[in-house]
């Protein structure tokens, strides 16, 4: 391997297009191609990488033997298909989230990488964050106690993103398995990844099909039709008895809202909108709000991908992790399907 792990992107659309932004902040890592089906969005990134191998077929990229991973940011349901490919090929991968479009994808492709030998890891973009990153090392150190239940509300006014976003073939939901995978990942990892046992929700589409809720998202073609969710709502349980709970919307008569927070039994914290901790001490109430460093959260994690490359290591986010969140995003699906609650196999 030279000095850079030399990285290919399959997908230069709005998310690939954040993601090269991201590599040219990593010395660490070189952009040696760049696919796209689009070929002048493929050309365009290309230059932009300084002039990296440029295709229109995946395939011809990942038969470039310079190429040491890939980042898939392709659409969802895409990303098995990619993936695997990627890993016989001898590459390693960083797929975006979703992972993909249901667990029992998400298990083959952790089967594959682990057949093939090589690395699998999934964007979970949030545990990157210097926040999340901050918060994660004090609850690690006990100074929240117990963190017994999460809660997630992250609503958007006027959010539906366009194009395949609202195809449910090809995205397998919709703000549930777009946002929701990081709001309920980012919990249950700042809990400790407690074993989901049962999850309840509850889905719903009242403004999505109607025309209403567009948002600012601008894609390069429509689908045929709203076929997926506008809100999610839902309670996942563990074997512990912990919990997390989850509002999710692209678009609702509601002021926009993104909130993250943890309880605990010595204290708790909000992650979104702004970092607080909240504690007492003695009868006083005491909220801490501490000032960090900025950090693209995007950088990180493909500083974080190279790193685990090149010595061998687990990510902070592999797909066998990632697989668990899929998990838990089929039960709550079929719990809004069937109006019941839906008990998780223990593994």
């Amino acid at each position: 391997m030279s000095k850079q792990v030399r990285l290919g992107i399959i997908g230069a659309g709005s998310i690939g297009a954040a993601h090269l932004r991201a590599c040219r902040q990593v010395p660490s890592v070189a952009v040696a191609a760049v696919c796209d089906v689009h070929a002048g969005r493929a050309r365009a990134a290309g230059e932009e990488a300084g002039g990296a191998y440029v295709s229109t077929d995946y395939r011809a990229l990942l038969r470039q033997e310079d190429v040491d991973g890939v980042l898939v940011c392709t659409p969802n349901n895409t990303h098995m298909r990619i993936t695997i490919a990627a890993l016989k090929a001898g590459k390693h991968v960083l797929c975006e989230k979703p992972l993909a479009m249901n667990a029992r994808q998400a298990r083959g492709m952790v089967a594959a990488a682990e057949q093939a030998g090589r690395l699998l890891m999934c964007a979970q973009s949030m545990r990157y964050g210097a926040e999340s990153q901050f918060l994660k090392r004090l609850a690690e150190e006990g100074r929240f106690g117990d963190i017994y239940f999460g809660k997630a509300m992250w609503l958007r006014r006027s959010g539906i993103p366009r194009g395949w976003f609202q195809d449910k073939r090809q995205s397998g939901g919709g703000p549930l398995i777009d946002l929701g995978v990081h709001a309920i990942d980012v919990l249950w990892w700042l809990m400790g990844r407690p074993q989901p046992t049962a999850a309840f929700g509850v889905t719903a589409d009242r403004l999505g099909s109607r025309g209403q809720g567009m948002g600012d998202w601008g894609m390069n073609y429509n689908p045929r039709g709203f076929s997926v969710e506008d809100l999610a709502a839902g309670l996942i349980r563990f074997a512990d008895g912990r919990a997390l709970s989850f509002d999710i919307t692209w678009a609702a008569h509601t002021a926009d809202l993104y909130w993250l927070r943890i309880l605990g039994t010595k204290g708790g914290a909000q992650l979104m909108p702004d970092l607080v901790i909240y504690e007492t001490e003695g009868k006083v109430k005491v909220d801490a709000r501490p000032q960090l460093a900025p950090r693209d959260a995007y950088a990180a994690e493909i500083e974080h991908f190279a790193s685990c490359i090149r010595r061998g290591e687990e990510p902070l986010s592999p797909g066998s992790q990632a697989a668990v969140v899929m998990e838990m995003l089929d039960a709550v699906y079929r719990s809004a399907a069937t109006g019941r609650a839906v008990s998780l196999a223990r593994r």
